[in-house]
């Protein structure tokens, strides 16, 4: 038996399944949720496709769901290009917090120029839309419209898909083993 591990009661994880899609330039398709916390500038928040599995859901379903849901587009999954780790933060007065994350970056390849992107509506009458905008964004215009880790996470994707390898990280940044 495991000290200290519960078999009945799991710490929690999230699991998100992305995509990487970019345009016939290389750029790299970014959406903006409107979830975000207060402190954040919207115009610097903008993320890779892609989102929570749902429970029992294989994060490669996850993340072809999550590319049609956030797009419109029905696009077959590529490969695994990155497996990016984030912490778990404690609850505190000011931060409901989080659960550990495991964020995979798949492969869906380039979208043709005439592509029209579909942002989903609002789930309910009177609610906000999820996003509320779209990117392709080259990579000297990543910095102005993400945080720093999804910074590194797209273009530690770029590198994957450009390699054919699957980098491991966290939080943005390359673990070496």
């Amino acid at each position: 038996m495991h000290q200290g591990y519960n078999v009945a009661k799991p710490p929690p994880v999230r699991i998100s399944g992305q995509g990487l899609l970019t345009d016939a330039d290389g750029r790299v398709l970014t959406v903006r949720p409107t979830y975000l916390p207060d402190e954040v500038d919207p115009n610097h928040w903008y993320q890779i496709v892609g989102g929570h599995a749902e429970e029992n859901e294989w994060y490669g379903d996850a993340a072809e769901r999550e590319v049609h849901e956030e797009t419109g587009l029905r696009l077959v999954r590529g490969r695994l290009l990155v497996i990016d780790r984030i912490d778990a933060k404690p609850p505190t007065e000011q931060d409901k917090g989080r659960a550990l994350g495991y964020n995979f970056v798949l492969d869906f390849g380039t979208v043709p120029a005439d592509t029209t992107i579909r942002l989903p509506a609002p789930s309910g009458a009177g609610e906000s839309p999820e996003l509320d905008d779209y990117l392709f964004l080259a990579d000297d215009e990543l910095e102005a419209h993400c945080q720093d880790y999804m910074v590194k996470r797209i273009r530690w994707a770029r590198r994957a898909r450009a390699s054919e390898r699957t980098f491991e990280l966290h939080r943005g940044e390359l673990v070496q083993r």
